[in-house]
């Protein structure tokens, strides 16, 4: 399997690096074929939008929404799927191509194009996969998610954001995530969406409206009813569902309300049933003082087909931790132990789990780190590794870098530039036993039907 991904990944760079003199049509053609090589990985790579620093992903959080009407389709796409093109990058997960409508709606302003190309809508989440291309080089990376949606005709407030891929400098393939943290979304609606601003620096006007419906997944969604009282950890914190989709795992719960309850706060970490992790997307509270309950979604990556349960581990930030946030301290603890390039290195985490690295590829242009981890790190933290040579070279294990290996627990593989087998180099991570306290001693889990 690991052999079949380094082929993989030496085919397409050496045809990449090509220099062909052929036809417009056959040069597009042959850049989707290299584009769309396969790449081996795991079914529940999610999106994360919350969580993670990624290059060439842009976190956004708005709470007034508003859409508006269509265009004309596409002749040829940039890319033959773009939620296939994402989860090859490891941005969002594979069945997000699965349970997708493909829409193809293109609108031009200023020079620049946006097409939304595919939808996917489980009622926990809409998912509007889309491309902007530019005659110009892009200055800042593009997004679609904007203040100007309107739903059924009528303006909404959620969260979301977008994530997305450069694929060159004139074109981002992206995914704009719309949350809907109390099913405030019917199961079919019309979308107006209208963005006036892609970013810092592209302004026109891009006018989409769409239906979008559960159609394709509504009837295979599983609602657990839970009646889990975490008190302990804060006032009136009860676990009150589960939801199971084919792209989201979500655990809704409710709690007292007060003016400090978006402050720390509590996460969870979720593993099924054989200790694979579903990976942290997300989350999303929404109350006030008036109803004395604030309401939080946690949205995790969907189960695998074989999954017969989920265990739920609450986990809070220190005392330590909470101080230094209030004190707006960017002070950050490190572990760190040198990195064998002939042999294993392990980094112990001690209760939170263990990386380690068992095999450095060194390639032509590019070096192949496999690598795994397991308890919680798995869950919370799999792509925070850091490779530096202690002087100026340093570099992240950032998400769309890394490919989970598919069928395999907790596996990955990062592909990171050159790296020199004459220097020394350092494997680092964050000291998260000085950031969060795990009670596994609260832990619960969730038979699925």
């Amino acid at each position: 399997m690991g052999k079949d991904l380094i082929f993989d990944d030496v085919l397409r760079e050496k045809a990449n690096n090509e220099k062909l003199d052929l036809p417009e049509d056959i040069k597009l053609k042959l850049g989707e074929t290299l584009a769309n090589l396969p790449e081996r990985r795991r079914k529940d790579i999610g999106f994360i939008k919350k969580f993670s620093a990624v290059a060439a992903i842009i976190i956004v959080v708005i709470s007034g929404i508003s859409f508006s009407f269509p265009a004309y389709a596409r002749n040829v796409p940039v890319v033959s799927s773009v939620f296939q093109f994402l989860s090859e990058k490891n941005i969002i997960d594979k069945d997000y191509v699965k349970y997708s409508s493909d829409l193809n709606m293109s609108k031009t302003s200023n020079g620049v194009t946006v097409t939304i190309n595919s939808i996917v809508y489980d009622r926990i989440s809409l998912n509007i996969g889309y491309t902007v291309e530019s005659e110009n080089e892009f200055k800042s990376l593009p997004y679609i998610f904007t203040k100007n949606m309107k739903i059924n005709g009528k303006a909404v407030n959620f969260g979301g954001g977008d994530g997305g891929y450069l694929k060159d400098k004139k074109t981002y393939i992206g995914v704009s995530t719309v949350d809907n943290t109390q099913e405030y979304l019917p199961e079919e609606f019309i979308m107006d969406l209208n963005p006036t601003e892609l970013g810092r620096d592209i302004s026109g006007n891009w006018n989409f409206k769409f239906k979008v419906s559960t159609e394709k997944v509504k009837t295979k969604v599983q609602r657990i009813s839970t009646a889990i009282d975490l008190s302990s950890i804060i006032p009136k914190l009860k676990v009150k569902e589960v939801i199971i989709t084919p792209i989201n795992t979500v655990l809704r719960t409710s709690e007292k309300y007060n003016a400090n309850s978006f402050e720390g706060g509590v996460n969870y970490i979720a593993l099924d049933d054989k200790g694979r992790a579903l990976e942290n997307k997300s989350s999303q509270s929404d109350g006030s003082s008036k109803t004395d309950l604030l309401y939080t979604q946690f949205n995790f990556g969907n189960i695998y087909e074989d999954s017969k349960s989920v265990t739920f581990i609450p986990y809070v930030e220190t005392k330590v931790a909470r101080e230094k946030n209030k004190a707006h301290s960017t002070e950050v603890d490190f572990m760190e132990v040198k990195l064998n390039l002939n042999t294993e290195t392990s980094l112990s985490q001690g209760d939170f789990g263990e990386y380690k690295i068992t095999q450095i590829e060194f390639l032509k242009d590019i070096t192949l780190i496999h690598y795994e981890c397991n308890k919680m790190l798995a869950s919370m933290f799999p792509y925070q590794l850091i490779i530096t040579d202690g002087q100026d070279e340093s570099y992240s294990f950032s998400k769309d870098k890394v490919r989970r290996l598919e069928g395999e627990i907790n596996k990955y593989i990062a592909t990171l530039p050159s790296l020199s087998k004459d220097k020394q180099y350092k494997l680092k991570a964050k000291d998260f036993a000085k950031t969060y306290e795990v009670r596994e001693d609260l832990k619960f889990s969730v038979e699925i039907k």
